[in-house]
């Protein structure tokens, strides 16, 4: 069993972390005092940004479904800790992708979701909004997903994937 006497719970989250940590890994909630914000060192930060880890104020951020994003990151799809990096309605290009991720040390999540054999009259179909602007379509798309820790560094390697 591991030893929580050096842990405290986040105020936002409500997540267990380092009761050294200066912001919580989880949320982006803010522990210390008087730090300002990466754009505008004028005004106080309220939160990091739980992928770049900027400090951010009110103006050039908030929380998005509980997670402090900075305005470069704001519509990325987050959840349960994982932003989708990239999707494709191709199965052997998203298994490509997670393979190329697992080897550079990576931890990779396909994400695709089944809808009941009534929608379109079978299983094999699996169907939700894709990211990013919902114009009424929706569309079939596997998401690779990955801690947020990882999404700057992982975004690089696709980019060196040179993929369609």
């Amino acid at each position: 069993m591991a030893d929580d006497t050096n842990k405290v719970i986040c105020d936002n989250c409500e997540s267990t972390i380092d009761d050294d940590s200066d912001f919580c890994p989880f949320c982006g909630g803010l522990f210390l005092e008087d730090v300002k914000c990466e754009v505008h060192p004028d005004k106080d930060a309220i939160g990091v940004c739980v992928i770049c880890q900027s400090p951010i104020c009110g103006s050039c951020a908030g929380r998005t479904d509980d997670y402090f994003l900075c305005k470069e990151h704001a519509n990325y799809e987050i959840y349960q800790g994982m932003a989708r990096i990239y999707g494709t309605s191709d199965f052997a290009l998203s298994e490509f992708v997670n393979d190329s991720l697992i080897k550079a040390g990576f931890h990779p999540f396909n994400y695709s979701r089944k809808t009941s054999p009534i929608s379109l009259g079978g299983l094999d179909y699996s169907l939700y909004r894709a990211s990013g602007e919902f114009d009424g379509h929706i569309i079939n798309e596997i998401k690779i997903m990955v801690p947020l820790s990882e999404v700057i560094d992982a975004e690089k390697i696709i980019d060196e994937l040179e993929l369609p």
